[in-house]
């Protein structure tokens, strides 16, 4: 049991690490957060949670991936090398791509609830 609740404060250590230390990883759970809030706030019907939420937890582990593999190819190599530049902007990209994912489910999520307040 112990070794499970250790397995758990690493994670939750992790966790703390990137919402307190790494601007982009806090940034995702801010947008994240907003968009919980513009859920609440619009009545998000009950199956669309399920987007809203798979969206969010994506482009967040995209984003302590992609920390993560900076962090790794900076510890590597500590000078500028096109090929660890290389590495890096792949990770971006596994985190823009996701963010594209999320951004199309709020477009078919939100904008229906949203325009039917102004109709």
């Amino acid at each position: 049991m112990k070794w499970l609740i250790n397995r758990f404060r690493y994670a939750f250590s992790g966790i703390r690490y990137g919402l307190f230390e790494d601007r982009s990883i806090r940034f995702q759970f801010i947008l994240g957060t907003l968009a919980v809030i513009a859920g609440i706030v619009l009545q998000i019907p009950k199956n669309d949670w399920l987007w809203i939420i798979l969206s969010i937890c994506l482009v967040i582990t995209c984003e302590i991936f992609n920390s993560c593999i900076e962090k790794i190819v900076d510890f590597i190599c500590p000078h500028r090398d096109p090929r660890a530049g290389l590495i890096k902007d792949m990770a971006a990209a596994a985190v823009l791509s996701a963010s594209v994912f999320a951004f199309c489910a709020a477009c078919f999520i939100y904008i229906p609830p949203f325009a039917a307040l102004f109709s």
